[in-house]
């Protein structure tokens, strides 16, 4: 290895053009395991150049490879060595491209560490890329902020990384911020147990109602998508007082995509929830849902409505959602239509043959749309029989 590979390495970081050197960075983690320690004393130095190197290009590729080289260090040629390259790759840098890096590195570097270490020299540079210039490393730091999260110790994360994602959260830019709301439930869910509950209400809630109004559609989507994840953690008295008018809320956005989101996760608030909660409040907005002017959204509550059924009970359920279910099989879209057969066919699994009998059948599926030209109700009353006939 140290007779053919290194030379070729050495040939590589000192070449004159800068795709040579680019292309060494990324042996030098290959080699290092297997070689003498006067060997990778000569690879660390080396690596220190390209790191320093006055090409951006060369920069950039040392900082992407700098925390997978880290991994394979001693802990003492780590802080004598690699460390001290760290805030000049992530801060100082005049290259965004380059200190967006050094975030990758510092999660790495993180795992890695020992907690003082992380604590004096990572945890700085982690507030330093929040408050960064460039809007692309802060989003590098919003996209990585739970890797860091489990890099770090529960006790660090939560005196000082739920800090910096308070920043990011409130970030000036809307795709930092999306990209902060889309880590939010594996945030809230990775804290401590003991502050979790407190981080939560106190800390991130606030901060959730606002963006609740957000105008920018990239946040408020990307928060629909996660924001219900937090009905377990905060228990049914909180999510009933302080979650649940937010949900609310959403499911009348004018977006389509705020409203499915919303839609896909409401078995996370089902779980906590009674059934007089449960009809009280959230079943009148989904009954409005079901005639979404958009397809896809009265897709997503048809796929919900066997969830919807198991927590309602059969009467409740024949009061107030039979007959959406049976205007579904006329729908104008196609894949409405089909998943309204499919939908029938799971609610007889749970409710059983006689509630078909007694429910749909005697109803008439013939009934339901004479022939318009986009599809015949022959075929439909085939397709819905044929759902219902027990296995």
């Amino acid at each position: 290895m140290e007779t053919h590979f290194l030379p070729l390495i050495k040939r590589l970081a000192t070449g004159d053009w800068f795709t040579s050197r680019t292309s060494a960075c990324g042996l030098f983690s290959v080699i290092y395991r297997q070689s003498s320690t006067a060997v990778r004393a000569e690879l660390r130095r080396a690596f220190k150049q390209l790191c320093t190197d006055d090409t951006p290009m060369v920069r950039r590729a040392a900082a992407n490879r700098l925390g997978e080289l880290a991994r394979c260090l001693e802990l003492d040629a780590l802080r004598s060595d690699l460390l001290p390259l760290l805030p000049p790759l992530s801060q100082q840098d005049d290259q965004d491209s380059v200190r967006l890096l050094g975030v990758n590195a510092s999660v790495d570097f993180a795992e890695v560490l020992p907690t003082e270490d992380v604590l004096t020299h990572i945890i700085p540079l982690i507030r330093g890329a929040a408050e960064d210039k460039s809007w692309r490393v802060r989003y590098q730091l919003a996209d990585h902020i739970t890797d860091l999260q489990a890099a770090v110790k529960p006790q660090l994360a939560g005196q000082h990384l739920v800090d910096v994602y308070q920043i990011l959260l409130k970030d000036p830019e809307g795709e930092v911020r999306a990209a902060a709301a889309g880590k939010l439930k594996k945030f809230a869910s990775s804290l401590a147990p003991d502050i979790r509950e407190s981080v939560i209400m106190k800390t991130l809630l606030p901060i959730i109602r606002e963006m609740v109004g957000e105008t920018n559609l990239q946040v408020k989507t990307a928060l629909a998508g996660v924001m219900m994840a937090l009905a377990p953690l905060l228990g049914k008295e909180n999510t009933l007082e302080h979650l649940l008018p937010l949900l609310l809320v959403q499911l009348k956005d004018e977006n389509p995509d705020v409203r499915l989101n919303i839609i896909s996760n409401l078995e996370c608030v089902n779980q906590i929830m009674g059934i007089t909660q449960l009809s009280q409040s959230l079943l009148p907005a989904i009954v409005e849902l079901a005639s979404d002017t958009k397809w896809r959204v009265r897709l997503a509550i048809i796929e919900y409505m066997p969830l919807l059924a198991s927590q309602l009970g059969l009467q409740c359920f024949n009061e107030r959602l039979t007959n959406l279910c049976l205007g579904w099989l006329v729908d104008d879209v196609y894949a409405v239509r089909e998943a309204a057969v499919t939908n029938l066919r799971k609610l007889m699994d749970q409710f059983g043959v006689d509630w078909a009998s007694s429910q749909i059948i005697p109803r008439g599926v013939n009934r339901f749309i004479p022939y318009n030209g986009a599809y015949c109700s022959s075929e439909l009353h085939v397709e819905v029989t044929v759902s219902l006939i027990p296995l």
